[in-house]
């Protein structure tokens, strides 16, 4: 090591009355990063290089020790740009382009490779140009950019950059490192230790007639998942109401042990469920379990506490994976793998050494299965990663091994499927079901594509149950809505009351109800099966539950197309036999033909290959954006709303006050549902003739028209129902109701 070399990584380059933050003197900053760096690559057994990952921590925030980002810090002046000049020091240390990109990113987000000779030469730049902007940082730095490194740097671009997909997962977990360990030191984390993988305690169950059954299976996949001796990918297939939540939790549990891993991340599609499974995580895990979702970080504080640790900092802004345990959402699994943004990026480093469930993985949608098992297979090769991806209609992804015995039957009939050969119209929905349905003898569960065909769904069904509780449930009720409606419905089941539910998609996957008999308005198979999973579910009904399943039309519209995929739609009716019962044991051979289809006329997304070559900016979201501009309304369903309202928006926050504003905002979620935006004016004028004594208006703009709010006027006059949600107020519910 030369002297200079020496000379940096002592930090011998720095005046010491430097800052990094008002509190905090820079060189400190810049070896507490380092320090938690280091840490987390061996805690992680990250495959990276350690000595570059501590030149680039040692390097990264040292644009702070320009005049004008000192004075900023003072509260003087506007700062300056301090991560491209440290990205320039981190380059001459290292020589290595990725390690100073990292750096040069470390607030904003990594860009794809075509487009970095733009930002690193400029035209017009020159040795001369960047040597004294360089020196006005830091004038004891004692490695110059030379004619010869800069003629490599010219040289590297010239050719453009090597990449491929190990270049990939070395620039994202310097990247995750590197903004982990700095935001931790920001926020004067000093216990970064992780908590010990918790054991497995099994639960206490009622017995049942599918106990027996449960418990077989039970064996015969621990039987399986024991002769598995290697991280990879393995799927667990099994019926709905088989007891997959517990089962993939334990075999993560003893694979977790055998191949000495850190975490266990169990990733599923739906807040709702995510909620549920969560609950069952704690009750075998204890308290060493993290919720992780949008809702999840604000729950049971009214009022956010001003002396929070840091530690509920880190979680609150950032969402970090503290625990190792972790219940999240396939959105935020999606994020950690493939978003480009600093902050999003911080959790990748925790895929290494863990095993990753997936519940119901058929979510995801087919065009990215190809590119998602490569990347997959790369994390468990490079990573040490193991994948369990779980459900009853097991999606095309590739896998090493299936952990559920073969030619599985179950030994009871929950229930039949009747799929109708003809189209009927919306308003034929009450006939249809009480020609093939008891309706009035038994609970039921309706599901339809649309919120507006549920809207009128909701009211056919009520009319035909003679007075008994119809429950309702669509994304336009709020979140906090969606829950009551849901603990109702298990109080009804529980007291084993007479109850019927209406609902959208919202319930479809994982959701633990149970009901004597289910419609489904066409839709894909796979969606068609999760729904049917809710009928005779726990097996209570002496005789088979009943699945009826038909294509609703609206003015002659095939209701469903306004909502999936033609070729999803094509590929379902060319898979289900028509007019003839068949029985649950049918469906693993239908869903895998019915799969097969769909791959054969669908066009992938290659995400490996746009990762391979650089351009990591091109993977798509995992769920598209809506079809229509969307606009948010908060509901004043308590006296809690407006409250909160009133805090965010007369407070001046501090940057050090920021998680206690993101706290806020989160529980305000809990009341917020987004519409489209074509409705705005038209609830205007739906309250515009209210008298009213308080001071804000029925139907207001809040937050400088970022949302909307619905005061308890509002919700008078007809805009929110207690029972339904937000009602469109000019009866317009023909389009654009997707769920």
């Amino acid at each position: 090591m030369s002297q200079d070399v020496a000379k940096i990584l002592s930090l011998g380059f720095l005046p010491g009355d430097l800052k990094s933050h008002p509190e905090k003197e820079l060189a400190v900053h810049l070896r507490g990063v380092a320090d938690i760096s280091q840490f987390l690559a061996q805690r992680y057994k990250l495959p990276v290089d350690v000595s570059l990952l501590i030149q680039i921590a040692l390097t990264h925030d040292v644009g702070k020790a320009h005049p004008d980002f000192q004075a900023y810090l003072d509260k003087r002046g506007s700062g300056i740009n301090h991560a491209e000049p440290s990205a320039w020091f981190t380059y001459l240390l290292t020589g290595d382009l990725w390690a100073a990109e990292v750096v040069r990113r470390h607030h904003t987000s990594l860009r794809n490779v075509d487009q970095l000779e733009g930002e690193w030469l400029p035209d017009g730049e020159t040795v001369e140009k960047i040597n004294k902007r360089l020196s006005h940082f830091l004038p004891l730095w004692p490695l110059p950019l030379t004619q010869s490194t800069w003629q490599r740097l010219d040289d590297l671009f010239f050719d453009g950059p090597p990449v491929d997909i190990e270049v990939w997962l070395k620039v994202r977990l310097l990247y995750s490192v590197l903004i982990t360990a700095d935001r931790m030191d920001a926020l004067n984390i000093k216990d970064f230790f992780s908590t010990d993988m918790p054991k497995f305690m099994v639960p206490l169950f009622k017995e049942s007639r599918l106990s027996f059954w449960r418990e077989q299976i039970r064996q015969m996949c621990h039987a399986q998942a024991a002769k598995i001796n290697k991280p990879g990918v393995y799927t667990l297939t099994l019926p709905t109401g088989a007891g997959k939540t517990l089962l993939g939790l334990e075999i993560a549990r003893t694979w977790a042990e055998r191949f000495q891993c850190s975490s266990i991340i169990y990733a599923l599609p739906f807040i709702s469920i995510v909620e549920q499974n969560a609950a069952v995580a704690k009750g075998v895990f204890g308290h060493s379990v993290q919720e992780d979702h949008s809702l999840a970080y604000s729950e049971g504080k009214d009022v956010p506490e001003e002396k929070e640790t840091s530690w509920q900092k880190m979680l609150g802004l950032f969402r970090y994976w503290r625990e190792p345990v972790v219940v999240t959402t396939l959105v935020q699994l999606w994020e950690a793998l493939f978003n480009t943004k600093a902050n999003k990026t911080m959790n990748f480093h925790k895929l290494s050494k863990a095993v990753i469930i997936l519940d119901e993985p058929q979510s995801i949608s087919p065009q990215y299965w190809a590119g998602l098992s490569d990347i997959f297979q790369v994390l468990s090769e490079r990573l040490g990663t193991t994948f369990l991806l779980m459900t009853a209609t097991q999606p095309h992804l590739k896998a090493s091994a299936e952990l559920s015995p073969q030619n599985l039957t179950q030994p009871f009939e929950r229930h039949r499927y009747l799929v109708k050969g003809v189209q009927y119209d919306i308003d034929s929905l009450g006939e249809l079901l009480l020609e093939h349905l008891p309706v009035q003898q038994e609970n039921g569960l309706v599901v339809l594509n649309t919120r507006a065909t549920a809207l009128k769904g909701y009211h056919i069904l009520k009319e035909l149950v003679d007075g008994a509780p119809v429950l309702f449930l669509s994304s336009w009720l709020t979140p906090r809505h969606r829950k009551e409606v849901l603990q109702n419905l298990r109080r009804l089941e529980e007291a084993k009351a007479r109850r019927y539910l209406v609902s959208t998609q919202v319930v479809e996957a994982g959701v633990d109800l149970d009901f004597d008999w289910v419609f489904r308005d066409l839709g894909p198979l796979d969606s068609i099966v999760q729904v049917a999973g809710r009928c005779n579910r726990h097996l209570r009904r002496s005789q088979p539950g009943r699945v009826l399943v038909a294509e609703l039309t609206e003015q002659g519209r095939v209701i469903a197309s306004r909502v999936y995929d033609d070729l999803l739609l094509f590929a379902t009716r060319e898979t289900l036999p028509r007019d003839v019962e068949f029985s649950e044991d049918s469906v693993a051979d239908l869903v895998d033909t019915y799969y097969a289809k769909v791959l054969s006329a669908l066009k992938s997304i290659p995400i490996y290959q746009r990762l391979a070559q650089g351009n990591w900016q091109d993977i798509p979201h995992l769920i598209e954006k809506q079809r229509y501009r969307e606009v948010d309304i908060i509901i004043e369903q308590d006296e809690k709303v407006r409250e909160i309202i009133k805090q965010l928006t007369n407070k001046q926050w501090t940057l050090e006050e920021r998680h206690l504003q993101k706290q806020l905002f989160q529980e305000l979620q809990q009341y917020m549902i987004s519409i489209p935006e074509k409705y705005i004016s038209a609830c205007r004028s739906a309250v515009a003739n209210i008298t009213t004594k308080d001071h804000l208006p029925p139907f207001g703009e809040i937050f400088d028209g970022q949302a909307y709010f619905m005061t308890r006027d509002g919700i008078k006059a007809g805009l929110y129902h207690e029972v339904l949600g937000f009602i469109p107020p000019d009866g317009d519910t023909t389009a654009f109701f997707f769920d």
